[in-house]
């Protein structure tokens, strides 16, 4: 009976054991579940946050392009209507981000402010009273200052923004801040501003004249020399030469002759073929080719002939001339003036240009390029 009642205990046993390994089973895959739940769930959060936080900062850009838009498209409309205490006030704003707009807009903003400025008046000395009959004169204006007005400019933080420029070689940013610093107090440290403008001037200058632009090259090198001696620089002699050259450049329809002299200069005296990147070769051709069409029309056929040759001798890149046109004048030219019969007394018709019906020509000796190939 006990081993039965020992063998009934065992199977009932049994059962019981399997119950609770499938509750305890059900437990844990229940609690892997949340689990799993709930990391999918933060993660879905930080997704989110970080989808919420990159479109936040693009809204605030955007919101703070449109502000600095706004305040430059006001501060436009505030300088039309003279306001000049509320361009102040824009300024002060966009100082803070520097967008494009601030440096278009500060020379029309210091030229409003300037003439905001009442105009100045010499101290009034005591003077005996008028007596009734005299005329009643206006009591003078007050005299303005830079410095304590509402009106008021920090001058050492756009000189530290010059100084900045200067050395990191923006020389046209900083050329434009001291403009705006001596309009608006010519006095505020002259010594160092001078300094710091000459510097300015003549790099900028070098550079524009380095860049073809020659005519503004000579513009900035003229304001230097209001700040120092330019005579000593490299500088002088750029303007020396792209002053020959503009005059060249001017004179080669007008008085080719002339043009051909000035040309020459460059290219032979100063020895500089590969100015403007050898541009000036090409313009000498032309010019040689100009004079020989006014020598023609003026009977000097020998010249005219001497001056096709020289074009000829040259080689431009880019040519402005047409090769088989010059030189079939050039050929017509010397039967002329050979004296061959049948030959004709009107050049050939130049392909590239009409000339003009005539030209002034200054008497000069025949120029033969020296070391050039055709």
């Amino acid at each position: 009976m006990r081993r039965l009642d020992d063998t009934q205990a065992s199977h009932s046993a049994k059962p019981v054991r399997l119950v609770r390994g499938r509750r305890l089973g059900c437990l844990v895959w229940g609690m892997a579940g949340l689990l799993l739940a709930g990391m999918m769930v933060a993660g879905a959060a930080f997704a989110g946050w970080n989808s919420g936080i990159s479109l936040a900062r693009y809204n605030a850009t955007r919101t703070l392009a449109a502000d600095l838009e706004q305040q430059c498209q006001r501060m436009q409309m505030d300088i039309e209507a003279g306001n000049a205490g509320l361009v102040q006030k824009r300024i002060e704003f966009l100082q803070a981000h520097r967008p494009a707009c601030l440096i278009e807009l500060m020379p029309t903003a210091t030229a409003l402010y300037l003439a905001s400025l009442p105009s100045a008046t010499p101290t009034m000395t005591p003077t005996p009273l008028p007596s009734p009959s005299a005329a009643v004169t206006a009591a003078p204006e007050p005299t303005a200052t830079v410095g304590g007005n509402a009106y008021d400019y920090d001058l050492d933080a756009l000189l530290a923004e010059a100084e900045a420029d200067v050395s990191a070689q923006n020389y046209q940013a900083a050329v434009d801040t001291l403009d705006a610093i001596i309009a608006i107090d010519e006095s505020f440290q002259r010594e160092r501003v001078g300094g710091l403008y000459f510097t300015a001037l003549t790099a900028q200058a070098t550079f524009l004249f380095r860049s073809g632009r020659l005519a503004e090259g000579i513009v900035l090198t003229a304001r230097a020399e209001a700040y120092g001696d330019v005579q000593g620089l490299d500088l002088n002699y750029e303007r020396i030469i792209a002053e020959l050259y503009l005059a060249a450049q001017r004179l080669k329809i007008t008085n080719p002759a002339e043009s051909v002299r000035l040309f020459s200069q460059i290219v032979y005296e100063q020895g500089l073929r590969t100015y403007l990147n050898g541009l000036v070769i090409t313009e000498l051709q032309e010019a040689h080719r100009h004079y020989g069409d006014a020598l023609w029309r003026q009977g000097d056929y020998c010249q005219a002939q001497a001056q096709y040759a020289a074009a000829l001798d040259l080689s431009a890149f880019p040519s402005r001339i047409d090769r088989a046109s010059v030189r079939a004048q050039r050929d017509q030219a010397a039967q002329v003036c050979d004296g061959a019969p049948g030959a004709s007394s009107s050049p050939a018709a130049s392909a590239d240009e009409t000339e003009p019906a005539a030209a002034p020509i200054r008497p000069t000796a025949t120029i033969v390029p020296v070391g050039q190939t055709g």
